[in-house]
């Protein structure tokens, strides 16, 4: 399993590189020396929009200080990408990043041991931001949410400047940004021999993670147990009307990619480093999976 450098320890391999001198700087100096960050753990989320229904999507997360300084407020940035269209098509819809929201730290629920960052936007308001309405993407696509958060001192933080311990590590687990499909309804899926093909960057497998796979409403699991790919297949009978796809979180999110390949040869899913935990990943808008 992996191995965080504790301080001591940092601070003993920087001394045997510089060596000892009277100049020597001590511990405490090195630790306050250090950089360190203010993270948005994510506690939870809701994040699927079905097409034609009411949508609600949530992010809940723990403002964790690790720098002594006050925050200011977390900006929130959403983005829209057609995925029914090329980029450069003249019916291509997509959006570029603009701001959706400020929300000051005075709006954070400070009933717990840290704040907590709510937010919220339903399908309407996604809607008027970008001027849509559902016929506009009724053939699919992806939303980016992207979270900074702003210190009183001007730092900011965010998806940019996040390492991995962090954006997908056991505690934190807080990588500033999320991405959700357009779901629209299933339909047949194509029968036959389906491939999922899993991959661990690290190499030391999922770390309790898991890629959910169901057929008409009865799931199988698959994931790494050690090493850093597996190769699996299911079989999607003729009779089957759902295929669903989703992936439950481990310790190490920001470490796991995937693939699911349908028995027609399409890449249906391809999701990772940080897949959206528990959200339907299979796009149901483009019929690549029949």
């Amino acid at each position: 399993m992996k191995t965080l450098i504790n301080k001591v320890g940092f601070v003993t391999i920087i001394l045997l590189l510089i060596g000892c001198s009277e100049a020597d700087i001590s511990t405490e100096e090195l630790y306050d020396a250090t950089t360190r960050g203010t993270v948005l753990k994510t506690l939870e989320t809701d994040l699927e929009f079905q097409i034609g229904e009411e949508n609600l999507i949530s992010i809940s997360a723990e403002v964790i200080d690790q720098r002594g300084q006050d925050v200011e407020k977390v900006d929130v940035f959403i983005s829209f990408f057609d995925t029914s269209t090329e980029d450069g098509d003249p019916n291509n819809i997509s959006k570029d990043e603009a701001l959706f929201e400020s929300v000051p730290a005075s709006d954070f629920d400070t009933n717990n041991e840290y704040p907590i960052f709510n937010f919220e936007f339903t399908g309407s308001e996604f809607d008027d931001f970008f001027n849509f309405n559902e016929v506009d993407y009724a053939g699919g696509g992806r939303i980016n949410i992207r979270l900074e958060l702003v210190m009183n001192d001007g730092t900011v933080f965010t998806s940019t400047n996040v390492n991995p311990v962090v954006s997908g590590g056991a505690f934190y687990l807080s990588p500033f940004q999320y991405n959700l499909n357009l779901i629209c309804q299933a339909d047949d899926p194509a029968d036959g021999i389906w491939t999922i093909e899993l991959q661990d960057s690290y190499g030391d497998g999922w770390n309790g993670a898991e890629l959910i796979i169901s057929l008409d409403g009865e799931e199988t699991s698959f994931t790494i147990e050690d090493g850093s790919s597996q190769t699996n297949t299911f079989v999607v009978l003729p009779i089957t009307e759902v295929v669903s796809i989703k992936y439950s979180s481990g310790s190490f999110d920001g470490e796991v990619t995937f693939q699911v390949i349908a028995s027609n040869g399409n890449i249906v899913v391809d999701a990772g480093p940080s897949p959206p935990v528990g959200a339907e990943l299979i796009n149901y808008c483009n019929t690549s999976y029949q």
